[in-house]
């Protein structure tokens, strides 16, 4: 009998390949009850080969399913961003886009139109830029149409077999070839018995070849054809030439003396004209060109002083962010440069072919930012006047604000601050003590039942409230946490912890999204956004979310207006009884008089400050209003039965628990969508 012969068994076996574009796994799978991969020998081998970018889950992958074929478990392509070119030719400005490899990032269309804009191309369509980026396919693509504006031209030939008429059309909103001239020329050259209304036809078609429009030539003397056309912009001058048979070919002269007679002066190409001297026929040849004129660039400032770093967390070696240090106050030193104003340059005339000269237009001036301490050297260059905090009011003045430190709490020992420029405390602000600053406010302590206010606040630790502590930013506001406290702030309230049983109010955002992101109990209303983790307990304890305009901004702008209308009216009578004084003269007024005057002049520059103090605050509100989204409220853990949600005009009490939600407000109505 024959013995049945059990089949061998065999181990899964692998195969690492690396090429030029990556690094490949096959894995075949174990038959016959054989063991398959282990993973940790991939891993080791990937190691000793020092192949480390791999993804350990993928490789667990690739062996389960252990198919036998080349898998590419990581690239060794480096990463790189996309790039593009751009190409100007005759014809028009072509952009190529590269996509990015490898995570790189895209190109930037901002980049591409600021090159176009510092390359004087402006004619360009800003949406078809953003198509040519999202396509990235690599080659040109034509962008904006550079061919200078040409009228549309003719061409008369005459042959034994009779007069020919060649007609070609405008180009860039060119003017077509006129009849009136066709017609003149033909009768210049003796040509009569053609048909004006076909001359009409051949000129509307324009197809660019001659077309017969006199049979026969009649016997008479014949002469050359010398046409020339200027462009437009009188920077081009060209030649059509025509000579019949049995007439000799035209001299330099000729051609010299026809241009003479058109104007054109200036620019003459003589190897072209000496060319022509050898040519029967020539059509649309360039045989002048003028210099176009260069237009100065605009004044525009140098900053010395990075004033986007301000408010922007330092970046440590490792790649890791620090927000402790986050820049919060821009301080220069006295004397340091602040701002250089790189002047208008006048331009480049040019000149035309006809000689005369072609203005360019200068750049355009601009005013030096002049604000409180700084020192404007000669409309070119501003210094710091003190120590102090750098303030830059919508990029058209400067302020230098002066910073002040208390070493400790403010409490008894200091009493409380009340200060035009920037506070530091070191220590923490205790109950019933108030800090209110012009400029921004830092402390490295606590609030604890006291009252803050300053364009930006920070607060290292936290604010316990006490249920007597008022917090006003006419900025931002960051801290750890917020509790049984009342909290204003303009555009943005940053909690890296919790909110208990507060009221907080933010023209734009409130973000809660640190250790917990807890908001639990009280009143939180933003503009725009309210980001937490959770909101609410499972306690159902009651807690208003609110996103809409907050009143207190609208309530504020309003009274602000009645006060700076009052104001107004008081400092135009002031200055009219001054004016009054200064006519009188000063020096003949008796002592009294003299105080009296001292102190009017005093209390009109003080309401002066005050107005600008004023419509600089009017201005900021008013801006704020006008730039806020739609709402939304941004949940990335749990928000509890117990919250009531208010957005715009609709209230909605939360019934049953929701986990990553956005909520937001469509047709009417309080949806939800799931972040994930």
């Amino acid at each position: 009998m024959n013995e049945k012969v059990s089949p061998l068994k065999q181990d899964g076996r692998y195969q690492i390949t690396a090429t030029d574009t990556g690094v490949c796994l096959s894995v075949w799978p174990p038959s016959n009850d054989g063991l398959p991969v282990k993973k940790a020998t991939i891993i080791q081998d990937l190691t000793n080969r020092k192949f480390i970018n791999y993804d350990s889950n993928f490789i667990s992958i690739v062996i389960k399913e252990a198919i036998g074929k080349p898998i590419q478990i990581f690239s060794s392509l480096p990463s790189q961003d996309g790039r593009y070119q751009i190409t100007a030719t005759d014809t028009g400005v072509y952009l190529s886009v590269w996509s990015p490899v490898n995570t790189g990032l895209p190109v930037k269309k901002t980049e591409i139109i600021q090159n176009l804009i510092n390359q004087k191309f402006t004619d360009f369509d800003s949406d078809f830029i953003s198509t040519v980026i999202r396509e990235a396919i690599g080659r040109p693509i034509l962008i904006m149409n550079s061919q200078p504006s040409q009228d549309g031209r003719y061409q008369i030939t005459a042959t034994d077999a009779g007069v020919h008429l060649s007609v070609w059309p405008p180009v860039n909103a060119g003017s077509p070839a006129k009849k009136s001239e066709i017609i003149q020329e033909l009768m210049n050259q003796k040509f009569t018995e053609f048909d004006s209304d076909f001359i009409s036809t051949v000129i509307k078609e324009a197809i660019g070849q001659p077309i017969l429009i006199v049979n026969a030539q009649v016997s008479l003397r014949m002469e050359p054809s010398i046409r020339v056309r200027v462009r437009r912009d009188r920077l081009e001058a060209r030649i059509d030439l025509t000579i019949p048979e049995d007439v000799p070919n035209v001299t330099m002269s000729q051609l010299i003396d026809k241009l003479k007679s058109a104007g054109v002066v200036y620019g003459i190409d003589v190897p072209a004209l000496e060319s022509l001297t050898q040519l029967r026929v020539g059509s649309d040849i360039v045989v002048a060109r003028g210099n176009p004129p260069c237009d100065g660039d605009n004044a525009f400032l140098h900053y010395h002083v990075d004033s986007d770093s301000q408010g922007r967390p330092v970046e440590m070696d490792d790649g890791r962010v620090d927000f402790k240090e986050n820049n919060s106050f821009l301080c220069v030193e006295e004397g340091q440069l602040l701002v250089e104003k790189i002047p208008a340059t006048p331009g480049t005339s040019g000149i035309d072919v006809f000689g005369l000269p072609i203005l360019a237009k200068p750049g355009k001036d601009i005013l030096m930012p002049v604000g409180k301490n700084v020192i404007n050297v000669d409309d070119w260059r501003l210094y710091a006047a003190i120590d102090g905090h750098l303030h830059i009011f919508l990029d058209k003045r400067i302020n230098v604000i002066e910073v002040i430190v208390i070493e400790g709490d403010v409490d008894y020992s200091s009493g409380n601050i009340e200060f035009r420029g920037s506070v530091i405390v070191r220590g923490s602000v205790q109950p019933e003590f108030s800090v209110k600053a012009g400029g921004n406010v830092e402390i490295c302590g606590s609030i604890c039942g006291g009252i803050v206010e300053a364009n930006n606040i920070i607060i290292h630790r936290g604010i316990q409230g006490m249920n007597r502590s008022v917090i006003k930013a006419r900025e931002r506001l960051r801290t750890n946490f917020i509790e049984n406290a009342t909290v204003y702030a303009d555009q943005e309230v940053n909690v890296s912890d919790v909110i208990l049983n507060s009221s907080v109010f933010a023209g734009v955002k409130v973000i809660v999204e640190g250790q917990r992101g807890l908001v639990r109990g009280g009143r939180i209303s933003a503009g725009e956004e309210i980001r937490a983790l959770t909101i609410g307990n499972q306690a159902n304890v009651a807690t208003d979310i609110e996103v809409s305009v907050n009143p207190y901004l609208k309530d504020e702008l309003f009274k602000i207006r009645l006060e700076s209308k009052k104001a107004t009216a008081l400092y135009e009578e002031l200055k009219k009884s001054l004016s009054y004084i200064l006519n009188q003269g000063v020096e003949n007024l008796s002592s009294e008089k003299r105080d009296r005057y001292a102190k009017k002049e005093a209390e009109c520059n003080t309401m002066r400050v005050s107005l600008e103090e004023m419509r600089q605050r009017i201005t900021h509100i008013e801006d704020l209003l006008k730039s806020l989204k739609p709402g939304k409220i941004h949940v990335n853990g749990v928000i509890y039965p117990g919250v009531k949600l208010f957005m715009g005009p609709l209230t909605k009490p939360l019934n049953d628990p929701l986990k990553y939600v956005s909520l937001y407000v469509h047709e009417g109505e309080i949806k939800f969508t799931s972040l994930r």
